[in-house]
């Protein structure tokens, strides 16, 4: 069995369950997290002259995109690993029109609300990225301007990025932005194909892992170049309308807590303290080593067949070293429904060896 990397498409139930994701007035479902960034700058332009973002220094390089395709100044704060906590070090007197919030990895207690409300009293425009807080409790804010999410990381869907605009100001404008929103059918058929080859490789093995291996890179390629006003996909739309969120949530926090019940026997691996089983359903969890000892793990779980990522590659604007430390040493332990928890044990146990 493998764990880990891109989900393969499933038959999903026909019976729609209460506990899904269905568009609202306030929302809209676009193709990816970076398609949602970019309409949210979109419609808060028009209301607000948006010229300089304060930004965590921890992000992907495609969040930086729209801001940069736009020419907006982008300021960083900081964000360590410092002692079990996650640490942001945020000037509360910076001058900047937008600020950009981040929930990582799903944990409530190292959430930005402190900061947002603090933004938001002085003026400022508040987008929050709630990836990875998704289906913890607190999902995000409530006076966070514009709430973003990428749903691909969670769900077995072809395509998935969320926008959600809680500004007055703005609500409005989503609904004309819907009318114009487009499908980017070469990316769906491509990504579709790939996940399709991945669970014909995960259930048979009858085909190498090459052919869906290539056409998952084709596919971003593809997105990289054209993901503006990109609606989701009507098979990923159906998925999200019949998915049992309660059943993931339950799955995962069952693997989170096995994962938990390691870490806490160890004495050389970093991790988040501070986790709330009745609150938090995270994303992965996060580890933090020496970048030696990461890659060396991080290479015995892969001649295992588990593909654990990192959250990021240091993107080429973050020039301060002490900036780049959490993305040399994180590594994200897959917990994800996909797994029993006997499963998540085994591969626990291949980390345990290496100690």
């Amino acid at each position: 069995m493998e764990i880990g990397s891109e989900y393969w498409l499933e038959k999903y139930n026909a019976d729609e369950s209460i506990h899904n994701i269905v568009e609202k007035d306030n929302m809209v479902l676009l193709m990816s997290g970076r398609t949602a960034i970019d309409l949210a700058l979109d419609i808060i332009n028009k209301n607000n002259e948006i010229r300089k973002i304060y930004m965590p220094s921890y992000c992907c390089e495609s969040m930086l995109i729209a801001f940069k395709e736009r020419n907006m100044q982008i300021d960083f704060y900081d964000v360590e690993y410092k002692n079990g906590n996650l640490v942001y070090d945020i000037n509360l007197q910076e001058d900047c029109d937008l600020f950009f919030a981040m929930n990582y990895f799903g944990f409530s207690n190292y959430n930005m609300d402190f900061y947002i409300e603090n933004y938001k009293r002085k003026g400022c425009i508040v987008i929050e990225d709630s990836t990875h807080s998704l289906l913890s409790q607190r999902k995000y804010n409530k006076h966070s301007d514009v709430v973003i999410a990428s749903l691909r990381k969670w769900f077995p869907i072809i395509s998935g990025g969320l926008l959600i605009i809680n500004n007055e100001e703005c609500s409005q404008d989503i609904k004309e932005k819907k009318k114009k929103l487009i499908n980017n059918k070469e990316y769906i058929e491509l990504k579709k194909m790939a996940m399709e080859k991945k669970r014909e490789y995960i259930h048979n093995k009858t085909i190498s892992k090459e052919i869906f291996l290539g056409k998952f890179k084709e596919a971003d390629k593809i997105l990289k170049d054209k993901y503006q006003y990109c609606k989701i996909d009507e098979v990923s739309q159906n998925i999200l309308e019949h998915i049992d969120i309660n059943r993931i949530v339950d799955s995962r926090i069952k693997n989170v807590k096995m994962i938990y019940s390691y870490l806490r026997e160890q004495s050389q691996i970093g991790f988040l303290d501070k986790i709330d089983f009745s609150k938090d359903c995270p994303l992965f969890v996060p580890i933090f080593l020496k970048n030696e000892k990461r890659e060396e793990i991080r290479k015995k779980l892969i001649c295992n067949n588990v593909f654990c990522p990192i959250h990021w590659p240091v993107p080429a604007d973050i020039k301060e070293e002490s900036q780049k430390k959490i993305y040399y040493n994180e590594l994200s332990l897959i917990c994800d429904q996909r797994y029993s928890v006997q499963e998540i044990q085994d591969y626990m146990n291949l980390i345990k060896n290496e100690e």
